[in-house]
């Protein structure tokens, strides 16, 4: 957490910063920017809360995605 960030002054939040892996087929034939639009419009409430989600970083995957990367990195090991 950026205690030291003039927004999370005062904040009762310590969990401000997320990392999020989302895999879903509602991804298909969409661009990473469309997908986490997607993401944060599920999330808007939370992202808009006073001390709520400060920041967020998105994996977003189809299920076929997904599983092309899990083939290349139990190739790569």
């Amino acid at each position: 957490m950026h205690s030291h960030h003039k927004a999370m002054e005062g904040s009762t939040s310590k969990e401000t910063h997320f990392r999020v892996v989302i895999t879903s087929d509602a991804f298909k034939a969409k661009s990473q920017p469309a997908r986490h639009r997607m993401v944060y419009t599920l999330l808007k409430d939370e992202m808009a809360q006073e001390g709520g989600i400060h920041a967020l970083q998105l994996r977003t995957r189809t299920i076929d995605e997904d599983a092309r990367q899990a083939t290349e990195d139990a190739t790569s090991a």
